[in-house]
């Protein structure tokens, strides 16, 4: 009877946990007031890790709100939280597992923020070198020939840039700009002196002036996002994985735990677009959302600060005098990114006579595009005078329009125009333009400009353009001007491709005075990686006189040849050009077409190695085991590599690829050193002919260790010439040996039988 009670009562502590272990609270029948158990904790299908602590008291299931938290929930207090009441939470215990399984909605799950990858900032690489670009013109026309040639001398490494341009012609050497640049990438700074371009805001007037510039310069930091970028929110009851489409393309991937997430910082397409972002759980189940946003180009990211400021000498007749030089200006500009919608903009500047200032905002309410405008008021001589702007953007995929209102009064004065004589510039000015999809996949453009000089004059100009492919790859355009106070002008253009990069054309045009011109015409682009390229055109005048033309480049690698030929029967013109440049960098010359950006050298000491560039072969190292790369992407991590594949058995690579980041206007080295294993076997016996024993220690040339192999052979690598060999005989008496190893040992030669003595 006692045995029978015993038995009772352990079927029955069991059968609640067996009889019910999907349940969501387990029956208290028998079991204590108080229960600490240790189970396994699943929230939304994802486990918690180790096994967390639970009281059982009856129904109630407790858990410590600090174990909620750590498995993603959010409660509040700190009081035991009695999950299996919980009036937002579904849970299933099984005991026999010892799983709690909890099912939560998002709202208690925490909001995850997932960014996007970006490239991680490289720190750029520069060496010192030199550079000359130069670009030689000649034409005849009429028996008078004319010969100009313009130029750039360059300085660079370390310390920063020295550059001067200039143009040499009949009349003599004029200079065009000589300066200094230095870049601070971290903080994303540029400070220039000598010749330079004030920064301008959308409102405001650049001018050449010669003096120091301190600016910021966001393209030698690509990896920074400028914009504010649209966020993205969804939410997950289970794992999934996350796709983001913009505009039906895959932009992004992502494991998210459950609960809500947001994407940020995912580069989009500027102006208005659409977002899908799509969940998939682990059995294929999907569900899509989509979002609309719109991206303006015209605002900063929140917190961003863009500026510049300069101080110096107007500079005067430009490419005509190298030192005309005029009044002392100063000017500064300052753009600021308030939050994703407004960014506000800043401006002063002055010279004797004259101070301006002013302020200005960019405002993206919405999906609807972007507002802006602005106010800088003038006050020069006892005079006072204001601009005013005001614009709107909008920009989609296949719809764009602009709108923008310039009006400045009768005393208003800024330095681009306070010193030219005579200078009447607009009082007023409207631009309208629109561009829309058509049917039969075209496109629709219009524009509306009108202005108003201070002297009165106006214009006022309608424009309207249409075009359309036609069959396969051709495009047909048409389009009508109009000045609103004369007459039109219109014209009908028909282009059709030649294969991959050629293409013939032919158009009828009618011009503002009522005669029409026939025009044909056919070209072929010039290779990106060198070659041929032309063009040729055949037009009849509106006088019944013949105009022809045809010009033809070539690239090479270290040149471009251009060549050309016009005439209308009366005068015939012709012209041709070499351009290129001569850099020093690493103690070598070399020459290129010109560089106007960033270069490369990249060296391997080892001939006929080929070179790739952003997986592109740029060619193979010449006899000095050097490779000059032009046109490298200046401020953006690039891959250099060379391919192992390809070279001699008896050579190894001590590293095949690199990443690198090169300053714009500078070369660096980029060092992928490839070197010659040259190595020999020999066969190491003792005096009675007998090989040595395998995994015998040798000391080569008293300092390499090796170690003898099978049937005694042994490998020598990397000497030269007689090379001593010291190993210990099977009877444990050391001995030595020497074996001649050639100069040009080939792959793996054997030098034969060494006897150990």
């Amino acid at each position: 009877m006692r045995r029978f009670l015993l038995w009772w009562a352990a079927l029955a502590l069991l059968l609640p946990g067996a009889a019910r272990a999907d349940s969501a609270v387990p029956p208290a029948t028998f079991m204590p007031a108080v229960a600490t158990l240790f189970v396994e904790l699943v929230v939304n299908g994802q486990s918690g890790g180790p096994a967390v602590e639970m009281q059982q008291e009856g129904d109630r299931l407790l858990l410590a709100p600090d174990v909620l938290r750590r498995a993603g929930l959010s409660v509040p207090g700190a009081a035991p939280v009695d999950v299996a009441h919980h009036p937002a939470l579904r849970v299933r215990y099984d005991a026999s597992a010892l799983r709690l399984s909890i099912d939560a909605p998002p709202s208690l799950l925490p909001v995850r923020r997932i960014a996007a990858e970006h490239d991680a900032r490289v720190t750029p690489v520069v060496d010192t070198g030199a550079l000359l670009n130069y670009d030689l013109y000649a034409q005849r026309i009429d028996r008078r020939t004319t010969v100009s040639l313009w130029s750039e001398q360059r300085v660079f490494g370390r310390f920063g840039t020295v550059s001067n341009t200039g143009v040499w012609a009949r009349r003599g050497y004029v200079r065009l700009d000589t300066r200094y640049a230095w870049v601070d990438e971290g903080r994303a700074l540029e400070a220039t002196a000598g010749d330079l371009i004030s920064r301008a805001l959308p409102w405001t007037s650049a001018v050449r002036m010669g003096g120091v510039q301190l600016s910021r310069n966001f393209a030698i930091r690509p990896d920074l996002v400028t914009v504010p970028l649209p966020s993205f929110a969804g939410e997950a009851a289970v794992p999934s994985a996350v796709d983001l489409f913009i505009n039906g393309y895959r932009q992004a991937r992502s494991e998210v735990a459950p609960g809500r997430f947001v994407l940020d910082s995912v580069p989009v397409v500027n102006g208005a677009g659409e977002a899908r972002v799509v969940t998939t759980d682990a059995v294929g189940r999907q569900m899509a959302t989509v979002i609309p946003f719109y991206v303006a180009p015209e605002l900063l990211r929140p917190g961003l600060t863009d500026f510049s400021v300069e101080a110096g000498a107007l500079r005067h007749r430009y490419g005509a005098a190298g030192f005309d030089y005029g009044r002392a200006v100063a000017s500064a500009s300052l753009r600021h990114g308030v939050d994703r919608t407004l960014t506000l903009s800043a401006h002063v500047e002055g010279t004797r006579g004259l101070v301006a200032a002013g302020a200005g905002v960019a405002w993206a309410p919405g999906r609807w595009g972007a507002l802006s405008g602005s106010v800088l008021a003038s006050r020069t001589a006892g005079a006072t005078g204001t601009q005013v702007t005001a614009g709107y953007g909008y920009v989609a995929r296949n719809v764009t329009v602009g709108v923008e209102h310039v009006a400045r009064s009768s005393g208003f004065g800024d330095i681009a125009g306070f010193d030219l004589g005579g200078y009447a510039g607009s009082r007023r000015s409207d631009r309208v333009t629109l561009s829309v999809p058509a049917p039969g996949n075209a496109s629709l453009g219009a524009a509306l400009i009108a202005a108003r000089a201070r002297d009165g004059a106006r214009l006022r100009l309608a424009s309207l353009s249409w075009s359309m492919p036609v069959g396969r790859g051709a495009s047909l355009f048409a389009a009508v001007d109009h000045d609103l106070a004369r007459r039109f002008s219109a014209q009908l253009r028909l282009v059709v491709p030649l294969g991959t990069r050629a293409l013939a054309s032919a158009g009828v045009a009618r011009d503002a005075s009522g005669g029409t011109r026939i025009q044909l015409g056919t070209a072929q682009a010039m290779p990106s990686d060198g070659g041929l390229g032309y063009a040729a055109d055949l037009a009849r005048a509106p006088d019944g006189s013949v105009l022809g033309q045809g010009s033809a480049t070539w690239r090479g690698r270290a040149v471009q040849l251009d060549a050309g030929i016009a005439g209308n029967g009366r005068a015939t013109s012709i012209w041709g050009g070499v351009a290129g440049s001569v850099t020093w960098l690493d103690g070598r010359a070399y020459a290129a077409n010109s560089l106007p950006g960033a270069f490369a050298v990249v060296a391997t000491d080892m001939a006929d190695v080929p070179v790739y560039y952003e997986n592109q072969q740029m060619g193979r190292t010449g006899r000095d085991g050097r490779m000059f790369v032009p046109a490298v992407t200046a401020w953006h991590p690039g891959s250099f590599a060379i391919d192992p594949v390809r070279l001699p058995a008896d050579a190894i690579a001590r590293a095949t690829q690199a990443r690198a980041t090169l300053r714009g206007g500078t070369g660096a080295v980029i060092r992928l050193p490839v070197v010659y294993r040259r190595s020999v076997t020999a066969r190491l016996v003792d005096a009675q002919d007998a090989p040595l024993p395998p995994g015998t220690p040798a000391t080569l040339d008293g300092a390499t260790e090796a170690v003898v192999g099978w049937d005694g052979v042994l490998l020598i690598e990397g000497l030269r010439g007689a090379v001593t060999v010291a190993a210990t005989l099977a009877d444990g008496r050391p001995c030595h040996a020497t074996a001649q190893v050639p100069e040009t040992p080939g792959v793996l030669p054997d030098v034969g039988t060494i006897v150990c003595r």
